[in-house]
């Protein structure tokens, strides 16, 4: 018998070799195109296999209690989700998500329920606890796929928020069951036992989504505020758990709910404060946290099922799969997109082919597996729910992973668009254009010798000219689609001004108030694009800003009972919000008037384009506009505005003078020592600059 510390040790070595393992398993399962999913199930149902036949081994110790699971695992993979979804993309098709998740996650779970019970003889309870976990999908595998194969991105958002949304709803309704059937032994419903816990599952879900962005608010602030990497994704994982366990243990709400919530917010309003290399870093961080929480999860279930005895449950693996994949997840998806489709205008209604790869691409995973291994194992019914757990999981992955593709294709939506074909025409030129100048460069430094300069300029020459003759091929395509072009276009400004202003932003030249004001103009532009209406289309209203009041209604100490200092920073506020704004939209215009300019200046396909002289005399008209009113307000309030001018252009300096000093000691024209000074002397005007913009400017 093993000391409690050798047994803590044994069962440390134990989750690492599990870990070595599943790395292992990625790359075989890569190399052999099996799902990862499936390749760990197998790998821990071998694992289970040498742990009963062999003494001594490190296996026999590798095992998690359910409260783990709960606690660790599924925050990580609930936040991991969250983070990730684009919620700009999510709005636009969140009455089909929210019909999914909710709606049909209950007939689907009703469907399932019910054929198990009367072809299985479940009983009622356990029956549909078991339809609650496993009609929540995972479309990791799935969106994969989508990314590989270029699918449009409203339908990616779909399966995605889909799975997002249900996987929430989903697990407060088994969190419930979980203590109805499997705790208390009820295994049949009454409507007194359904009436009386109603109001319970509301509060549960309301109180765990208040809590959610309660604590996503805060903690993106207190990340956004650190300069630390390390501090700011430490606090993105208390924010992950700390969240979840507040709202189970505080205010006994679904922690669930609560953690997607924060996730959805630290990934969209949080990251936007963070830099480039930050956001990439958090990105990296939170997939790799992911994968360890999938792979021990899959490991862990394959175990189980190892003990598991199939010859009694076969029968059972397959009704359920049968049931889960080619009865209710049909049903529940056709029906509620047949409601959705009820409040969409003709154009904007989900097609058949989207419904389809839904249906299709409604894949169980981690949360499944997850969820079965909360079930106590001296439940009576535990290793057969296991077991019908893993049918499922195995059917989904082996069979609707591996034929996606094959739909995708015979439902053209892998297809490129005209837009898309104008975006490869655009990167071929210009990246045959930017090689052969490379090369040029290369054979003038004496890099490359003059025949191997000929041989690469003649194959690049020839990669250039056909994809002008492909041009010449599809002029006649683009003169009969030039709507289509001009929001390709439209949506490329889009696109330049929305990085203008992530840029200013990150530089501490717009405020967040600005920069959020900003950024929903875009949206809004991006939605009405999406909607098929051009910018010219629309019927704008003429808007007029509030009026700043003058300094002289300051006059007296107080002002209706405030205190005038206190008048007087709000109406330099004011204004220096409006300067933002206008310097905002000149700046970003004035990018997309010099890159479009190049566009009809550098490539063949954009030569006279009448659509881009119409879109640049747009973008040129916007500029002029913000110029008179940068004008006025200088004109107006030259004592706020001009020091700030001139601070942040000196913000501007010391950000060269920053990339300057890290190219000197890159390249080793000044020692470590000299580099450290002249960057805390630097790194000194930077923060007191920072300083006096946060207090007059920002």
């Amino acid at each position: 018998m093993f000391e409690p510390q050798s047994t803590f040790l044994l069962s440390t070595i134990a989750v690492f070799t599990c870990l070595t393992l599943a790395t292992l398993i990625h790359a075989i399962s890569k190399r052999t195109k099996v799902s990862f999913t499936v390749a760990l199930l197998l790998g821990g149902i071998g694992l289970s296999f040498v742990a009963r036949n062999f003494e001594h081994t490190i296996f026999e110790y590798f095992s998690f209690s359910p409260e783990i699971v709960f606690y660790v695992f599924l925050p990580t993979l609930i936040f991991e989700s969250a983070f990730h979804l684009n919620f700009r993309q999510f709005r636009n098709v969140f009455g089909e998500v929210a019909f999914l998740a909710i709606f049909g996650l209950l007939l689907s779970t009703g469907i399932t329920a019910s054929l198990l019970h009367y072809l299985i003889d479940l009983p009622w309870g356990v029956s549909v606890l078991f339809g609650t976990f496993i009609s929540a999908t995972d479309p990791i595998a799935v969106l994969a796929v989508f990314k590989e194969l270029r699918v449009p991105q409203r339908l990616a958002t779909i399966v995605d928020g889909e799975s997002l949304l249900n996987d929430g709803t989903s697990l407060v309704l088994f969190q419930f069951l979980l203590k109805t059937v499997v705790f208390t032994g009820v295994l049949t419903f009454s409507p007194q036992v359904v009436v009386s816990e109603s109001g319970h599952f509301l509060f549960s879900l309301t109180s765990g989504l208040m809590v959610g962005v309660f604590f996503g608010w805060i903690f993106s602030h207190a990340i956004a505020k650190s300069c630390t990497k390390g501090v700011q994704l430490t606090l993105s994982v208390i924010l992950a758990h700390v969240t979840f366990l507040f709202a189970e243990a505080v205010f006994h709400s679904s922690g669930i709910l609560a953690t997607m919530a924060a996730g959805i917010i630290m990934g969209n309003l949080g990251k936007r404060k963070l830099n480039v290399e930050t956001r990439n870093l958090f990105t990296e961080i939170w997939e790799f946290m992911g994968f360890i929480a999938n792979a021990l999860i899959f490991l862990l279930l394959g175990m189980k099922l190892g003990e598991v005895d199939f010859s009694r449950f076969w029968f059972s693996m397959l009704v359920a799969m049968g049931v889960c994949i080619l009865i209710a997840r049909p049903i529940s998806v056709l029906g509620s997109f047949s409601i959705s489709n009820l409040f969409r205008s003709s154009e904007n209604k989900i097609p058949l082919s989207y419904q389809g790869i839904t249906i299709w691409g409604g894949l169980r995973g981690a949360l499944a597996a997850a969820a079965v291994l909360l079930i106590p194992q001296e439940f009576k019914y535990a290793e057969q729910l296991q077991a019908m757990t893993a049918g499922v999981i195995f059917g989904t992955f082996v069979l609707n992973a591996t034929t996606i593709p094959l739909l995708l294709k015979k439902w053209k939506l892998v297809d490129f668009s005209i837009s898309e074909r104008i975006q490869k025409f655009e990167i071929d030129i210009l990246i045959s254009e930017m090689v052969r100048h490379e090369l040029k460069q290369m054979l003038e430094k004496k890099h490359i010798t003059q025949d191997v300069f000929e041989y690469l300029e003649n194959r690049y020459q020839d990669t250039e000219k056909n994809t002008i003759l492909n041009l010449e091929g599809f002029q006649k395509t683009l003169a009969e689609s030039e709507r289509e072009t001009e929001k390709f276009l439209t949506y490329h400004a889009l696109g330049i001004e929305m990085q203008t202003y992530r840029k200013l932003f990150e530089w501490h030249e717009l405020s967040e108030k600005r920069y959020m004001a900003l950024s929903e103009s875009m949206i809004r532009q991006t939605e009405r694009l999406d909607g098929d209406e051009l910018p010219d289309e629309r019927i704008s209203q003429k808007k007029m800003a509030p009026e700043i009041p003058d300094a002289c209604r300051y006059s007296e100490k107080l002002w209706f009972g405030v205190p005038r200092k206190i008048l007087d920073r709000h109406r330099k506020r004011q204004i220096m919000e409006r300067m933002q704004h206008y310097r905002g939209r000149r700046i970003s215009s004035w990018k997309v008037i010099l890159h479009f300019e190049s566009l009809m200046k550098n490539h063949p396909l954009f030569h006279n384009s009448k659509i881009l002289k119409k879109i640049i005399n747009r973008y040129k008209q916007w500029n002029q506009n913000t110029e008179e009113k940068i004008e006025n307000l200088i004109h107006s309030f030259p004592d706020v505005i001009s020091p700030t001018r001139v601070r942040v252009a000196e913000r501007a300096c010391m950000r060269l003078e920053r990339d300057m000093l890290h190219n000197f000691h890159k390249s080793g024209l000044i020692s470590e020592k000299v580099y450290k000074k002249m960057k805390e002397d630097l790194n000194g005007r930077i923060e007191k600059n920072l300083k006096w913009l946060q207090h007059h400017f920002l």
